[in-house]
């Protein structure tokens, strides 16, 4: 039964997400969606605890500098594995925009189904092939400084409302490995809410969003690992995006428990307020159980006029050691 489950389980998977994810299409812009190359769990939850160990990040990300009031946002996350092949993890952030203040959370439970024995890898504490699936509940607090936009709201009907508003959504993942290959789908916003302030007939609610990623992770030899990958994002209102990266990490064999990687990353947005091109290059260290790196994100837009770009910083710590930090 687990030879049959090994062979067909993987394209099956791979062929009913992709069906998915060109049958529908993507949501507005998301603080979180900005940080999973860091971490794949903020974007599936199917990925809590899908790694014997426990990890925690600290991310903050300055959008568009050099533009007044631009986006900034805080994040912390922790995913872990439990007994009995269950996996948990939470994150919260803060995203400010403009006069905007934006708090969410997310809490996350997982099961994973190993699908062979042992690891591949002995440093990496990866599972050679497995199946998991995951259910999260997420609340939103949404609100703005209200002082700041007094004299503008004045006069608009849509904006006589700044008091702030509380709301929780929920999202579901699968995620599959299996050798260094990988995949996964993610569905979140099931429950359609509302911003604040704004009235029924000038906004839409929120959009429902799936993810889907894909990519392999090719050994090269003892020290190095090349990995392609590609991440879909698609709303049932007709919005899509594109990711498609390039990663290379690389063992330092003469320092113990050291590695380094970097990736390159070409964003589409294809229509919508953040329609255009960005370039992400962005380069990560290991010491030990912790993890650094760094994103810089360049706008191929209208914004590249006004803004210097976009920087991020990310702070992580394992419990054991692993060569990567996200999954």
């Amino acid at each position: 039964m687990r030879r049959l489950l090994n062979r067909w389980l993987k394209p099956m998977v791979l062929l009913f997400s992709l069906g998915v994810a060109t049958g529908v299409s993507m949501a507005q812009e998301n603080p979180i969606y900005n940080q999973y190359y860091f971490n794949y769990y903020l974007v599936n939850p199917a990925l809590a605890g899908a790694n014997d160990c426990h990890y925690f990040m600290l991310t903050h990300k300055q959008q568009w500098m050099g533009i007044k009031d631009a986006p900034m946002t805080t994040s912390f996350s922790y995913q872990g594995r439990l007994p009995h092949n269950v996996g948990l993890g939470v994150y919260f952030y803060n995203d400010m925009n403009g006069y905007s203040i934006h708090q969410a959370g997310q809490i996350s439970v997982a099961y994973h189904i190993p699908l062979s024995d042992g690891y591949r890898y002995k440093k990496a504490v990866d599972r050679d092939r497995q199946l998991s699936f995951a259910v999260s509940l997420k609340f939103f607090n949404y609100g703005f400084i209200a002082d700041e936009l007094k004299d503008v709201s004045a006069g608009d009907m849509a904006m006589q409302d700044l008091s702030s508003k509380f709301t929780i959504n929920s999202n579901v993942g699968v995620y599959f490995t299996s050798y260094g290959f990988f995949t996964g789908l993610s569905m979140t916003n099931f429950l359609r809410t509302k911003m604040p302030a704004y009235s029924k007939d000038l906004e839409p609610n929120t959009a429902i969003t799936g993810y889907f990623n894909i990519g392999n992770a090719f050994t090269l030899s003892d020290l190095d690992v090349l990995e392609p990958s590609a991440m879909f994002k698609f709303d049932f209102d007709g919005h899509l995006g594109l990711d498609v990266s390039l990663r290379y990490d690389r063992d330092m064999p003469r320092h113990k428990n050291f590695s380094w990687w970097c990736q390159a990353t070409y964003r589409q947005n294809f229509d919508g307020p953040y329609q255009g091109i960005d370039i992400l290059p962005m380069v990560g260290f290991q010491f030990n159980k912790f993890h650094i790196a760094a994103a810089y994100d360049i706008p191929i837009n209208k914004l590249f006029r006004h803004s210097a770009g976009s920087l991020e910083l990310m702070l992580g710590y394992t419990l054991c050691y692993t060569k990567r930090f996200c999954r």
